[in-house]
């Protein structure tokens, strides 16, 4: 139960992260107002990407032995 309410939370921040940067990618300026480093914006933004779909591969891939 746990760990599918965390593979839930986590592809929930993957989908809220990607249409983040596909609204700085569209329109920067409306999306980053008074702002003038995009680039390294939009950079953060796929390393908290990359770094929550490795958190979900791993997840998925925890495999539990259950004896009894």
């Amino acid at each position: 139960m746990i760990k599918e309410t965390l593979i839930k939370k986590l592809e929930g921040e993957v989908e809220a992260i990607e249409t983040n940067i596909k609204t700085f990618l569209s329109s920067p300026t409306q999306a980053i107002p008074n702002h003038i480093d995009y680039i390294g914006t939009i950079e953060k933004e796929l390393e908290k990407l990359s770094s929550t779909k490795g958190k979900l591969v791993s997840l998925k891939n925890i495999k539990f032995k259950i004896d009894g």
